[in-house]
Order: structure tokens, then sequence, then C-alpha cells
């Protein structure tokens, strides 16, 4: 597991700091893999909103995704979100 810069860091911090974003990531860590039109019907915003929420996550490595047919598959990347939150238990312990 790499680790992490502290620009990623807070570039992850922020990513997962919009509710939306959030809500997105859990629901595709909750599964093996989810594609578009599975997330679309529960979220309320546009598929244009989507699509810009997967990519910034998938930009940092939060997601990674394959495509078959029309369709796009999305899955979290759980090394990257373990070594964010490696990083933050790192921070905590170093101020005791």
């Amino acid at each position: 597991m790499s680790t992490l810069s502290d620009d990623e860091v807070a570039q992850i911090g922020r990513a997962l700091g919009d509710p939306n974003r959030l809500a997105i990531y859990t629901q595709i860590a909750q599964h093996d893999e989810l594609f578009c039109g599975e997330m679309l019907g529960k979220h309320p915003i546009s598929a244009a909103t989507l699509s810009h929420h997967l990519k910034v996550m998938s930009d940092l490595g939060l997601i990674t995704s394959r495509k078959d047919g029309l369709n796009v598959y999305y899955r979290a990347v759980p090394e990257k979100f373990a070594a964010y939150l490696k990083y933050l238990s790192l921070i905590c312990h170093k101020s005791h």
C-alpha cells in the first residue's frame, strides 16, 4: 500500500466532503460493481453531475471503471481508501 502525500489526502477529504459524492462512493463501495444507471436511480442528481462526481473520484484513485458494451461499471479501490484512513490515523497517533 502506497503512502499518500499531504496534497492527495486533502484532495480526497475535499472530494468525500461533498454529501452527494460521499453517498455515491458509499454506494459503490458496498457493491462489487455498479453501473451508472443503478446509481442515477438512487441519487437526486443529473447524469452530468453524476458523471462529474465519478470523474473526480476516479482521478483520485478512489474508484475504477470498466466499459462493457454501453454500460460503464464502477468499483471502489479499497487500497486507496485504506491508505487515506492510515494517513488520518497517523495524525492522531503523532499528536499523543
